[in-house]
Parts: C-alpha cells; structure tokens; sequence
C-alpha cells in the first residue's frame, strides 16, 4: 500500500502533542495514580519499565499519526475540525469497542476504560485537528 502525500511536520507534530498528553494524563497529577490502581501496576514495576515504554509509545505515536494522516487525507477531512470530527468517528469505531470488550472480557473495573478510553479520544481529537488543520 502507498502513502498519501502527508505533511510530515503536522504527522510529527501530532505524534508529539499524543505524548505529551499522555504524560500528562498519566502523571501523578492527573490520573496516573487511579490509572495504576485500576490496572493494577505497581510503582516500582512501572519504574522499571518505564524507558522502554516511553521508547515503544514515541514509536506507537508516530506510526499512529501517519495512519490517522493517510485516513483523513483519503478521506478529505484536511481541516482543523473535520480532522478532529473525522478521527473522533475512527476513535467511536475502531478504538472504544475494542478496548471497552477487552475489558469486559479481561473482568478489567470500568474505570480503567474510563480512564484509558477518554485519553485516546483526547489524543486523537487532537491529532486529527492537528493534522487536519495542517
């Protein structure tokens, strides 16, 4: 499969503002505690794995904003706010239901999805208004 022509710099820059936030929403001051209790994940195991995570995630957030990039480009949506509408609806279909069955499946408590899900969505409304509107 070819790539679309996509705007590097906006791929780069989504990819950036996705882990950024997900520093942000995962840290002590936001919901990193909740999130560590509801997933069960014990501090100084976190600790350990953290460079390797954050390594993984870098490398997760740019493949992520290249295939978001391809989609809005192939479907249209190259504007701040129907990239933003558009990966919303790819967050509704692709990401939410897949994450909220796991869940269900894995006897996960609701509040991780809660948690986990709203992050995606929050990135990916931004990625897609990054891009769209690059």
């Amino acid at each position: 499969m070819h790539g679309f022509e996509v705007n590097w710099t906006s791929v780069g820059m989504a990819a950036v503002a996705k882990f950024a936030i997900g520093a942000v929403w995962y840290s002590p001051v936001a919901f990193g505690a909740m999130w560590r209790a509801a997933a069960g994940v014990d501090q100084e195991a976190m600790k350990a794995r953290f460079v390797r995570g954050m390594i993984v995630d870098l490398v997760g957030c740019l493949i992520t904003a290249w295939v978001l990039a391809n989609c809005l480009q192939f479907m249209g949506a190259m504007r701040l706010v129907s990239g933003a509408r558009t990966a919303f609806f790819l967050w509704l279909g692709f990401v939410a239901p897949p994450m909220l069955s796991s869940g269900v499946y894995e006897g996960r408590p609701m509040r991780l999805f809660w948690i986990t899900g709203a992050y995606w969505l929050v990135s990916m409304l931004a990625m897609g208004a990054i891009i769209g509107g690059g």
